[in-house]
């Protein structure tokens, strides 16, 4: 996905925590997409995912 690598560029020393929020929700979104992911077109990534998401700070509970 090349919006979402081009549009959440890796924060710099200055970043707020939200920007390094946003940046890793954008980096486990590309990292899903390209090793769970079996949509040849490489533009979808199915709802179960940006479900697992929603709450970022519970995604650390997952195994």
């Amino acid at each position: 996905m090349g919006w979402l690598q081009d549009t959440f560029s890796e924060p710099g020393n200055d970043s707020t925590e939200v920007e390094r929020i946003r940046y890793a929700r954008a980096y486990i979104i590309v990292k899903i997409e390209g090793y769970l992911m079996s949509d040849l077109s490489r533009n979808l990534i199915h709802l179960r995912w940006l479900l697992k998401l929603v709450d970022f700070r519970a995604v650390g509970e997952f195994s």
